[in-house]
């Protein structure tokens, strides 16, 4: 009984030295996570106000999708919640990242617009969209 056992330890620990098993193993995706901001700058004088005002953008769509894929080929998405906060799960890659908000004016987001990433790591990607006000 023991024999087995002992068997069976060496045989999956040579297994998994192999790369035989690598799902059991190692990770297979990375993750992406972030805030996405809203800055307001401009508008009426306020004497108390030195700086734009930043605020957390709830709705924005990240869409994820990768470089070495064909043009026609759909990205996987994720919505900031309210908290303007947002993680996703992806196939280690690098990434071009599309943003649409609420009122569809991506264009002024700033900040990184492609992604690396690596199975088992965590990536931080902010975003600033600011606004002048009149």
């Amino acid at each position: 009984m023991f024999a087995r056992a002992l068997i069976a330890c060496l045989l999956v620990t040579v297994l998994a030295g192999c790369g035989a098993a690598p799902s059991l193993v190692r990770p297979t995706t990375g993750t992406v996570t972030g805030q996405v901001q809203l800055r307001a700058c401009g508008g009426a004088y306020r004497a108390e106000e030195t700086g734009c005002p930043i605020h957390p953008y709830a709705g924005v769509t990240l869409t994820f999708s990768l470089t070495s894929a064909a043009a026609t080929a759909t990205g996987q998405a994720v919505t900031t919640d309210s908290s303007g906060s947002y993680r996703i799960d992806l196939k280690p890659g690098t990434y071009t990242v599309r943003a649409s908000g609420p009122g569809d004016q991506a264009g002024g987001l700033a900040g990184a617009r492609e992604v690396v990433v690596a199975a088992g790591k965590t990536v931080t990607a902010d975003f600033v969209y600011t606004i002048q006000l009149l």
